[in-house]
């Protein structure tokens, strides 16, 4: 049974972009459940009560977003890439959690494998738009992690030298021209994609850490 089924969601097959509706309200549409869940089970920024935890989550961020843009930087969509107007450098963020942890003292976790069942590029795209998108957030997350628990790095949360939101921007310019059918490919397989990086995204990352035990 396919992931989509399994937790009770639109199939994506059976939806497509209206006249009216582009590319990226019809992701945001079709991947809101699996969003809220996420959320939901991260339980951001509450679920966060000591620098303990908050090292474990930036742990966990970086084993999805490097194995995310290790499957991106396959040398056979550079061209699809740059073809939109995306330069994936500008889309990178393990490193900002590297720098996060190493300032925190903490090991960081060697770089993980592609992230697999992204086999397409259409698929990469909407595995974009869903990493992307967790960078709006952020920069509320940073602010209320310190205050939570005190003055901790957060340059990932702050997409720190990222000139926030331009990346953003650039990928949802380039989402509404692939599906006016500029891109030349599957808008379908775009959602599909998204529904499959929010479900690894739970896997890796969405399981709230566990509280500090007292020593």
């Amino acid at each position: 049974m396919a992931a989509a089924q399994m937790i009770g969601i639109e199939n994506p097959r059976r939806t497509r972009t209206t006249e009216n509706e582009g590319l990226p309200a019809r992701l945001r549409r079709e991947t809101a459940s699996l969003h809220a869940r996420v959320e939901a089970a991260t339980g951001l920024p509450g679920s966060i009560r000591a620098r303990e935890e908050y090292t474990v989550l930036l742990q966990r961020l970086h084993g999805f977003h490097s194995a995310v843009e290790a499957r991106l930087a396959r040398h056979d969509w550079s061209e699809q890439w740059a073809g939109l107007g995306i330069d994936l450098a500008g889309h990178r963020r393990s490193d900002l959690l590297a720098s996060d942890l190493e300032a925190l003292e903490a090991p960081v976790p060697d770089r993980a494998d592609a992230l697999a069942g992204i086999d397409s590029f259409p698929g990469a795209l909407g595995c974009l738009y869903v990493t992307e998108g967790s960078s709006l957030g952020g920069r509320i997350l940073g602010p209320a992690i310190r205050s939570a628990i005190g003055d901790v790095p957060t340059a990932f949360f702050d997409s720190a030298g990222r000139e926030h939101p331009s990346p953003w921007r650039t990928l949802t310019q380039a989402l509404r021209r692939y599906g006016d059918g500029n891109g030349g490919g599957d808008a379908d397989a775009v959602v599909e994609g998204a529904r499959i990086t929010f479900l690894a995204f739970e896997k890796q990352v969405a399981v709230a850490p566990q509280p500090a035990v007292a020593r």
